[in-house]
Order: structure tokens, then C-alpha cells, then sequence
């Protein structure tokens, strides 16, 4: 009787401590395995103490170097890229916190409806059709909505400001009584990035825009000079140029430049921003994209 029992004791105790840890020791043996194999394929050495002085070499060039190492260039140029803006979210609203849980629906419609007033006494004319909002328009995160409307306008403003002529859809008219034609000028979804799957909330907002403009390639030049001029950040990420010029004329200076003087161009340039701490901390679960190396 004694032995059956310690048989069956014997038998409970594998059954309820040994297979369990039998268990764990074949999965530890099978990844360990696994991370072998992949340290053998990797051109990595194995040794840990050459691998701890590579690691702070890495991290001694991320910290100091040229430009006061990657990480601080990284942070700067972030900043750069951000910062169009800055100064007046400050102004308005005394911190970027505060833009982005106070931004409201009322405050929207007076930007747009001053911004499409100031555009008409400049003979442009927006169709939501083709600009993509109006004073209705209506988005969950109002200061979204703000930022791609200061976009536009500081994209249309610059255009202007180096004699670049906004074109015009003549297949749509606009206004009370149809009576204008509506400016090419569109406002496309944002795009949010992440830098890591798992991430709930963006590291990185982009604003496009879109605009057709008629120009001479001496003041198109002089625009795109611009888009990245301190401190003005929308560089242009897509273009499309036209021109009725014949290919028999002549369409370069003496130096080989092109000199056309009537062309049509559309273009596509972004504002970026970089969401505050408070807002990742409350942005709700969402699927985004991943920001792709070297971004």
C-alpha cells in the first residue's frame, strides 16, 4: 500500500510540478535555439564585451560628433519641420496643449470664412467640390481642421507673393450665382505617422495641398526656393508641369536653363506638426501607418 502510494504521489507531483517546468525548459531550449541560429546568420559578434563597445560607440555618436551628434540634429530638424506654426498657436492660444483640446467648430468657421474673404478680393474663388472643406465642414479633432486651412492660406499667400497666378477649373463655376470660376486649389487628407506599431497615438501629423498655378519658370523658381526659407517649412512633395510652348522654340536660356514664361504647374506641398505629450496621452486606439525609414 505504501509503495502504490508513493507511486501515485509520485505520479501527481510529475504531473502537477515536473511537466509544467518540463514544458517551459523545451520551449526556453527551442528559443534559444531559434536566437542561436539568428546571431550565427547576423554579422554581429558574439562577444558581449566587444558588443557593449560597439553600443557605446553608437550611443557616443548619437550624442556628440558633428551638429552636436544625430540625436540633437534629429530634434532640431523635427523642430524646424514642425514650427511653422508655433507663433501663432502661441498667440492664439498660449500653448500647443491648449490649441489642441480649446481648437472649436466656431473658431474653424471664422478662419475659413476670413481666409475665403481674403481670397475672393484676390479673384479666387474656393468650391468645397474642389477644395475639399467649407464653413460646414465638420471633423472630430477641430484642430485639425484649423492647421489645413493656415496651410492653404500661407501656401496661396506665398504663391502670390512671387507673381504666380492661381489657375482656375473653367469646367466649374462657383459663387451665389455660379458666376466665377473655381480656383485649383485642394486640400487633401492628412497623414499621420507612427514610429512604432504598437504606438496609440501619432508621432507626426502632414497636411497636403494641392494647387495649379500659371507662372514663368524664373517665378516658379523663386517660389519653390521659398517653400523651405526660414521660417517657412512646405516643401513639395509632387509636381506636374505643362507648358503650350512648342518644342521646335527655343525653351532655354544660353546657360541651358529653362526659361519657359507660360506654364502650368501643380504641385503638392505639406505642413508637418508634432502632436503635444498631452495629446498622445488621450489620442484614441487607432491603426497607422508606420513612418517609413529615413522619413
Amino acid at each position: 500500500m505504501i509503495t502504490i502510494a508513493a507511486v501515485i504521489a509520485a505520479l501527481l507531483a510529475f504531473i502537477v510540478f515536473l511537466q509544467p517546468k518540463w514544458k517551459a525548459l523545451k520551449e526556453t531550449r527551442s528559443d534559444f535555439a531559434r536566437t542561436e541560429n539568428k546571431l550565427k546568420e547576423s554579422p554581429w559578434p558574439r562577444d558581449s564585451e566587444r558588443l557593449q563597445t560597439i553600443l557605446n560607440n553608437y550611443q557616443k555618436t548619437l550624442s556628440s560628433g558633428k551638429q552636436s551628434g544625430l540625436k540633437s540634429f534629429s530634434e532640431e530638424t523635427l523642430k524646424k519641420a514642425t514650427s511653422l506654426f508655433n507663433d501663432k498657436i502661441n498667440d492664439e492660444y498660449g500653448s500647443a496643449a491648449l490649441f489642441i483640446n480649446k481648437a472649436s467648430q466656431i473658431e474653424y468657421k471664422d478662419q475659413y470664412d476670413r481666409m475665403n474673404s481674403t481670397f475672393q478680393n484676390q479673384r479666387i474663388y474656393l468650391d468645397q467640390f474642389i477644395f475639399g472643406m467649407d464653413e460646414s465642414t465638420v471633423e472630430p479633432e477641430k484642430f485639425k481642421m484649423l492647421l489645413k486651412v493656415w496651410t492653404a492660406e500661407k501656401l496661396v499667400n506665398l504663391a502670390l507673393e512671387h507673381k504666380l497666378r492661381i489657375a482656375q477649373d473653367r469646367s466649374l463655376r462657383t459663387g451665389p450665382h455660379n458666376q466665377y470660376f473655381a480656383a485649383k486649389i485642394s486640400v487633401l487628407p492628412e497623414r499621420a505617422y507612427i514610429l512604432d506599431e504598437g504606438d496609440k497615438a501619432p508621432f507626426l501629423l502632414e497636411f497636403p495641398v494641392r494647387i495649379t498655378v500659371r507662372c514663368s519658370m524664373k517665378n516658379f523658381l523663386s517660389f519653390v526656393a521659398a517653400l523651405q526659407t526660414e521660417p517657412v517649412f512646405l516643401p513639395m512633395v509632387q509636381m506636374e508641369m505643362l507648358t503650350d510652348t512648342s518644342p521646335a522654340n527655343r525653351i532655354s536660356d544660353e546657360e541651358g536653363n529653362l526659361s519657359m514664361s507660360d506654364l502650368e504647374i501643380t504641385i503638392v506641398c505639406s505642413s508637418f506638426y508634432h502632436p503635444s505629450a498631452e495629446q498622445s496621452k488621450s489620442a484614441p486606439k487607432r491603426s497607422l501607418p508606420t513612418l517609413p525609414p529615413g522619413a
